[in-house]
């Protein structure tokens, strides 16, 4: 270990992990705030970057000044044990 990790002071939110819920299944994330990416890649397992395809997220119980509202493409929620969301896809045709 150098000199420099030992003067490092701990970080309280590095081994912190937080469970919540995406479309009803338990998931647990280690940041504090989520991307609407990452949610999406937790509920269908794809990045969401199909130009045929449209995700909405819906989201309560976060540690948001506002606890509940609509996640819009590129933006995050900041989360605490218990935060839950709702995504739907939707395929043009």
């Amino acid at each position: 270990m150098t000199i420099e990790q030992q003067a490092a002071p701990a970080s309280r939110e590095k081994d912190k992990h937080y469970a919540i819920v995406v479309n009803a299944q338990p998931f647990t994330v280690t940041t504090r705030e989520v991307t609407f990416a990452q949610i999406v890649k937790l509920a269908f397992g794809v990045e969401g970057d199909d130009p045929d395809k449209t995700f909405t997220i819906t989201y309560r119980k976060s540690d948001n000044a506002r606890h509940d509202g609509t996640l819009v493409e590129g933006g995050t929620v900041k989360v605490k044990n218990g935060t839950v969301f709702n995504v739907t896809s939707t395929t043009r045709s």
